[in-house]
């Protein structure tokens, strides 16, 4: 570094600056990570495993691979060149966001349907995260619309071990641990490995209320002061079978918490000193004894007062009370019309699911003609080369299948040059395509690593 420009602190105090809140060129976001269980790209995560990933959440990227033809996010951004060099790969990601260091990580459940129409539970690992709008346009398109999402984990630090289902006869790769790397914002026709994975704007977490840590302290102090009451000498049991309702009890306590902060802070420190020693006298003992009972008549009568202000709190909440049987009755009515209108609503989806029912027939049947087209364009392979895709073909999609034909083709070292006329010896043929070929959609890197795993044992 240039002596002219050297900046050295001095030994005087840092002044820190009180910040609130986030640039406001930043959107906050809420994001389904994954769910629980096994998914369709063969893999398998517990609950367990899910909290110990999460731990990595804070602070991901949040990425995306843009494409301005189409006017929309694609896949993962991965490009496969193959050239003198042997095989390479390059990520066309951007980050868009990240997730923020104190973001709020929890499970929630969901009604999802697959890809046959099915209703399924399924429970997801959510968080929060902030998207840079203002200087990303497309950024703004997630949030007004929200997009699928697909996780990137770090393939160096991924542990877990293939098992097969008996019952079912599929392996699954259950994932043991395993580091968040990125988020993926995938377009809206790119189907994620989790369905449900999605980047949206904040829904569910906009309805979390503040911390119930008010109502506590206030339930801890009323405990203590019916123990102190109980306690004290000549003192009567106001409090028992009494029920004490606390109306605004998060204002009530924030008062109270703030009030006793000042007072504290503002009281000085002293040291207490060591009293001398008394001589023991029966004087000295009866005025111990005077004293003592003043106190606890004292803190009787300030108990006492405090218990009436609560008793007050109980009728006037009782007066509430009273007026219930009006508002049961308007409930009553609202209740059959609302159990009317879903009869109606039931009716309705029924139907719809038997329509739902053939069109999922119909696509399973031109999906599955569209395989055999996939599979028969492969002809530099031969039928023994993709035996194990044919009989598979059930349980992968059209992409998993045109990827899985892409793999045995580079492994067969099929010659990519199409004019092989014009092709010499000595000319070195360099190809740069997507993975995913005309549908844009590619292999997450993990799961790159996952195949490499499997075909190593």
């Amino acid at each position: 570094m240039s002596t002219n420009r050297l900046s050295i602190a001095t030994i005087s105090s840092p002044e820190f600056i009180n910040i609130e809140g986030i640039s406001p060129f930043a959107s906050k976001c809420e994001i389904k990570v994954l769910y629980l269980g096994e998914n369709r790209n063969g893999s398998y995560i517990n609950k367990e495993v899910a909290t110990q990933m999460a731990q990595t959440l804070p602070g991901c990227p949040i990425v995306g691979y843009f494409s301005e033809n189409q006017d929309d996010f694609r896949d993962h951004g991965d490009q496969m060149i193959i050239d003198g060099d042997g095989i390479k790969f390059r990520c066309l990601t951007t980050p868009y966001g990240f997730v923020a260091p104190d973001a709020k990580v929890w499970f929630q459940e969901f009604e999802d349907t697959d890809e046959f129409g099915n209703k399924i539970i399924r429970d997801y690992l959510m968080t929060e995260g902030y998207l840079w709008t203002e200087q990303y346009k497309e950024a703004q398109k997630v949030i007004n619309e929200g997009r699928p999402q697909s996780m990137e984990l770090d393939e160096k630090t991924l542990k877990g071990h293939w098992s097969t289902d008996v019952n079912r006869g599929v392996d699954f790769f259950i994932i043991n641990d395993a580091i968040f790397s990125k988020l993926c914002i995938l377009g809206e026709d790119v189907e994620p490995c989790f369905e449900g994975a999605s980047v949206t704007a904040p829904e569910v977490s906009s309805t979390f209320t503040r911390d119930d840590k008010f109502t506590h302290t206030l339930f801890t102090m009323m405990k203590e002061l019916k123990e102190l009451t109980l306690n004290n000498k000549g003192g009567n049991s106001m409090l028992d079978n009494k029920e004490f309702v606390a109306v605004n009890a998060e204002d009530a306590a924030e008062e109270v918490i703030e009030a006793t902060v000042e007072e504290v802070a503002a009281e000085p420190i002293v040291e207490a000193e060591p009293a001398p020693a008394e001589e023991v006298t029966e004087e000295n003992i009866e005025i111990s004894l005077e004293s003592e009972d003043k106190a606890d008549l004292e803190d009787n009568i300030e108990n006492q007062d405090i218990i009436e202000d609560f008793e007050k709190v109980s009728e006037e909440d009782s007066s509430i009370v009273e007026e219930e049987p009006v508002i049961e009755e308007n409930l009553t009515e609202k209740y059959a019309l609302l159990e009317q209108h879903c009869a109606e609503l039931e009716a309705k989806c029924n139907a719809l699911e038997e329509e739902n029912s053939a069109l999922v027939a119909f696509k399973e049947q031109v999906e599955d003609e569209k395989k055999d087209a996939l599979i028969n364009s492969f002809t530099m392979l031969s039928d023994e080369d993709k035996k194990s895709v044919i009989e598979n073909k059930a349980q992968f999609t059209l992409d998993e299948i045109e990827k899985e034909l892409s793999v045995i083709c580079v492994r067969k070292k099929v010659n990519f040059n199409l004019d092989e006329e014009k092709a010499t010896e000595t000319e070195v043929v360099s190809t740069t395509y997507n993975i995913s070929g005309t549908e844009d959609n590619c292999l997450p890197p993990w799961l790159k690593a996952v195949e490499a795993h499997k075909n190593a044992e």
